[in-house]
């Protein structure tokens, strides 16, 4: 895979977890584990197609996998160390940059 490639995956990964609603899914589904679409609406409230969006996202940036069976579809993180350690990079770099904010006040 090309540099550009890889870059241009990962800004497209990032934009997708700047929805406070999408970040909040895979965050839900990283601390829970395997969750049914019912289950997230239900945690999120939110409409069953908002969630749904959001989840089309996720598979379309390669965060999620997903599981039909007849009466539900299951939803997991598809890597969930790497996506944990990415997850708690970002929360510290918040973190770091909301002290600084504080401390500048």
């Amino acid at each position: 895979m090309k540099i550009l490639e890889k870059k241009f995956r990962g800004s497209v990964m990032c934009r997708t977890l700047g929805y406070p609603i999408t970040y909040a899914i895979a965050k839900l589904l990283l601390e829970k584990g395997p969750l049914e679409l019912d289950e997230i609406v239900d945690t999120v409230k939110r409409s069953k197609s908002t969630v749904c969006g959001h989840l089309e996202k996720l598979k379309l940036v390669n965060i999620i996998r997903f599981e039909k069976t007849r009466r539900s579809t299951l939803y997991w993180i598809k890597y969930p160390q790497e996506f944990k350690n990415f997850l708690d990079a970002c929360e510290q770099l918040v973190k770091r940059t909301t002290q600084k904010i504080e401390s500048d006040y």
